[in-house]
């Protein structure tokens, strides 16, 4: 099934605020936790990492006109 893309996007953002704390060599478990908060599968979250950076990065631009 296909995934609402915020609700992954939420997911893969709360990851990376747990490799905060366990540090970014973590990351497999921050996926893992968020996979399971989230109820979305763990490859779903990892198959989509890219897109996230694309997407923030995008909208970073937008949000200061560059």
């Amino acid at each position: 099934s296909v995934e609402n893309i915020e609700s992954v996007n939420e997911a893969i953002y709360y990851a990376f605020k747990l490799t905060d704390i366990y540090g970014i060599n973590k990351i497999n478990k921050a996926l893992f936790e968020a996979s399971v908060k989230f109820n979305i599968d763990e490859e779903v979250l990892t198959n989509n990492i890219d897109n996230f950076f694309e997407g923030e990065m995008n909208e970073w631009f937008e949000t200061n006109n560059i």
